[in-house]
This record gives C-alpha cells, structure tokens and sequence, in this order.
C-alpha cells in the first residue's frame, strides 16, 4: 500500500490503519484489509492488534519492528511487566502473526476482575487540538485504559463507538458525529495519579518481565519494611488494609471492582501471598502506593523487583536476605529432628505447617531429604487383599446389572459408566489387571454403540406400539434421538427388519 501513514507519538496502530482508510477512501472496510495486510478475516482490535509484521511492511526500509509497534502504539505495556517472561515473549509472537483470542487470555484481560471499557473514550479538547496541528483526528491510546483521565481537560467521553464492534472488520476514526464535543467533568487527584503512572508504564522500554518469585518476594519486602509481618513470615493483612482505607476511598476501590479487601480470597490477600497468577496495573498501583511511602516510578519499581534473585530449577531460594536464608536453615533443621524421631508420614501430620513452609520455600531439598527417610517396606497388615476386593466389586457389579436388566431408558452402559455405578471406580480404573474378576464383567457386560442404538430403537418402538402410532422411519429415529448419519449398520438392520 502506497503512503501509508506514520503513527502519531502514543497514537493507537489500530487509528493509524483507520487514518489510511480515510486517506485512500475506501469505503469497504475488506479493501481496506486487502491493501493493508492482505488478508479478509483479520479483526480490529483497539488494544492488542495482531498482524504486525503486516503493518511494518508497509514502511519503507521496515523503520518499525513488532517491538517498536507493541511498545509505541498499543496498550501491551501496561500488561508486560506482570506477567513471565516467557508468556511476554509468547504474545509478542502472536501480535506479530496471530493469535485467535490467546492473547487477551494469557494476560489476564478475560478474567480480569477490572471492569471493561465499552465504548471508545476520548478527550473534546484533545481532538481540537489533534485538529489544528495535524489537520485531522486520531486515537489517543492512553484514553481507551480503564482508569485513565485526560491529565490537562479531565474525565474522558465515551463516544458513539463500540470498542468490539458487531462490525468486526471495520478500522474507524474519531469524527464530530461520533465524538461530539461535550463538557468535560473534572479530574480528582487519585484520577490524575493513575494515570501519571499509566503514563510511566506506556513510555517504558522494552525489557525482560519479573518472574512470579520476584513479585512475591518484592511484596514480602515491601510488608516487611512497613512492619506488616507477625513472627517469621505471616503477613499481617489487618494491617495492610488499614493502610489501604487510609490512603484510598472507598468509591474509588468500588468503581473499578477492588473494594473487596477483608474476604480470605479477596485480590489484596493474593497480592501479598505467593503469587500463582498476574495482577492488573490498578492492583499493583493500589498495593504499592498504599506501602511505599515516598514519590516512586514503575522503572525503578521493576529495577527493584528484578534485583530479587529467581528460584533456580532446583526449587532453591537464592535470595540476597540473610533472615531468609537464616529462616531455611533453621526450619530444615526442625524438620530433620522431626523425621528422625516420627518418621515422615508422622511428622506431616505432627507438624503440617512446617512442612508446608519447607514445600513452598525449599522443595527439592524437602523431596531429598524424605525419600532418604522412606520406609523401605511395607509394614504386615497393610497389604491390600485384592482378591477379595475383587469378590465384593464383582458382586456388587452383577447386583446392579440385574436391577437393570428389563430398564430400557439408563445411559449407555460402557465400562467407564459401570466403574462409576461403584464406589471405587478409581481403584478399578488403576487396578484393572488385579482385579480378573471385574476386569471379565467389564468385559462381558460393556454396552457397545450398536447395542445402544438398539435399545434405544426399541424404547422408542414399544412406546409407539402402546400409544398406537404410526411406526414411520424418520419418526422412530427422530424419537429415538438418532439420525441415518450416526445410525451403525448393526442398529439399522435391527430397524429394517421392524420397520418397513
């Protein structure tokens, strides 16, 4: 495509296809598709585009690279820096290409608990000034973040536009039918904080993301500097969330969904626990803001994360703190008194907790060292007497199998379906070939496809009999729930010699 044109500074790439559009008018938004990346079906999508590598063959000498665009001109780094490094690299690669919706479900977007925006936003007095000094309109990215204000004209407008549109296909750019000039509210400070930090993350270059270890031991940091911690490493969450009601309103937390704080499953326990799945931008902000107790960026925020050492594959904490290294000597320690005194199933049940702190914290070494401690044998009495378990399963199989024998309207009976009629389908599904007996009946007694069909032909057929209809073909499968396509060659000659 001839001319297409440069991204504004923070301008949208999903706004600059729709500014080559008006440019080249084109009226049809699948000529539009065709000029720009060659391909009918591509979706467009406000802030996470994909085909990228599309749109940088349309610069001359590729200025641009997947990085430069994902970076500059979409709202991927406000999600970059809280998810793994590999997930980071995964949905670059799939911004590049394609992804199908993977993309918004690996970092979280789906199931965030942050409400969406529905419409694309934008700022009367921004557009304005878009106006006069390039001569025409275009998608500021910063706008379409929840939570985000125009820092110079105060809250943004929702305009006329569905930010997933039915038309999916359909590039669009801000006109003065669909955004209106309107009176703008004003901002308040929690307003114009977020959105100086939203600000921070949108200009932040491309670097690798913490892990999921570096986060947790980052906030176990920050609660342990505001004396958040009781004893060896419990968080005090009571505390926290004084601090939190102190430094944020309660409408402010319930406009975008974070007023839960006291639940044991509320997203402020999970923050400051071992950390298992991303957090949102707002949570971050909010946690941190609450504790820092100074004036802070998001740069030196993750220069601080990243300082924390990752867990090597071994599960061994490499942490640059003498009181956690201090704190896992000491617990190996008790542990290794326990074992030796109880034995390693006793010591479980003795001291859970322990045990739990040494599986989280040091877990390869816990794994070693319990299977040094292993009992070698099996202790007389606690063999399992399989041939009687078998005599009891098999009996209690041929005790339903004769309840069901006249019983037309039960499921298909597989093998899996009579192991589930028992109460140890587990045990025979694992154990099958200690169990000879159970192991003949399934084998005998296991419906197959053809045998269901016929059974269901003749409910259907006895019930037709009894009310004195009409026996047609098309209406016996169709009662009967089959159709000629599924029908096996066994069930449909048991229907042909029935029905003519």
């Amino acid at each position: 495509m001839l001319n297409f044109p440069m991204p504004y500074q923070h301008e949208l790439i999903y706004s600059t296809v729709a500014r080559a559009g008006a440019r080249l008018a084109l009226d049809s938004p699948k000529q539009l598709l065709d000029e720009v990346f060659e391909n009918r079906k591509v979706i467009a999508t406000v802030d996470l585009p994909c085909h990228l590598n599309a749109i940088i063959h349309q610069f001359l000498d590729h200025q641009f690279t997947v990085h430069d665009i994902a970076y500059q001109h979409t709202l991927f780094p406000i999600y970059a820096p809280f998810v793994p490094e590999k997930r980071r690299q995964q949905c670059l690669k799939w911004m590049a290409d394609i992804s199908q919706g993977s993309i918004h479900l690996a970092l979280g977007i789906n199931a965030s608990r942050i409400p969406s925006i529905h419409k694309l936003r934008y700022c009367p007095q921004c557009l304005a000034e878009q106006l006069e000094k390039y001569g025409e309109y275009y998608w500021f990215r910063l706008w379409q973040i929840q939570g985000a204000c125009c820092p110079q004209h105060g809250q943004l407008i929702d305009s006329e536009l569905d930010l997933r549109s039915l038309h999916r296909h359909d590039f669009l750019v801000p006109s003065h039918q669909s955004c209106p000039k309107t009176e703008q509210t004003l901002t308040n400070p929690d307003d114009i904080f977020i959105t100086s930090k939203l600000l921070e993350l949108l200009t932040l270059p491309p670097s690798e993301s913490p892990s999921y270890e570096q986060w947790t031991m980052f906030y176990y940091e920050l609660a342990r500097q505001n004396d958040c911690i009781r004893g060896q490493n419990q968080i005090l969450h009571e505390r926290i969330l004084e601090r939190i009601t102190i430094r944020w309103s309660k409408k402010f937390l319930a406009q975008y969904c974070l007023a839960d704080l006291t639940s044991e499953t509320s997203w402020l326990h999970h923050i400051f626990r071992k950390h298992r799945k991303s957090f949102s931008y707002l949570e971050h902000i909010v946690a941190i803001e609450t504790l820092i107790n100074r004036e802070w960026s998001f740069a030196e925020i993750l220069q601080q994360v990243h300082s924390f050492h990752k867990i090597n594959q071994d599960n061994h904490v490499d942490v640059p703190n003498n009181h956690i290294i201090d704190l896992t000597i000491e617990q190996r320690e008790n542990w290794l008194n326990l074992i030796k005194q109880n034995g390693v199933k006793p010591a479980r049940l003795l001291n859970a907790a322990l045990y739990a702190w040494l599986y989280r914290n040091d877990k390869q070494w816990l794994l070693d060292t319990n299977q040094v401690f292993h009992q070698k044998y099996i202790p007389q009495g606690t063999k399992v007497d399989w041939h009687s378990r078998d005599l009891g399963l098999v009996k209690q199989l041929i005790k339903l199998n004769n309840d069901l024998l006249w019983d037309l309207d039960s499921p298909r009976r597989s093998a899996n379906w009579w192991m589930k009629q028992t109460s140890h389908a587990s045990t025979i599904e694992k154990s099958l070939n200690t169990l000879p007996l159970t192991k003949l009946f399934l084998k005998r007694y296991s419906e197959s496809i053809s045998c269901y069909q016929i059974r269901r032909i003749s409910r259907t057929l006895i019930k037709i009999q009894l009310e004195h209809k009409n026996n047609h073909r098309w209406y016996v499968l169709r009662s009967a729930g089959l159709s000629e396509e599924r029908l096996t060659e066994e069930a449909s000659s048991f229907l042909n010699s029935l029905v003519p």
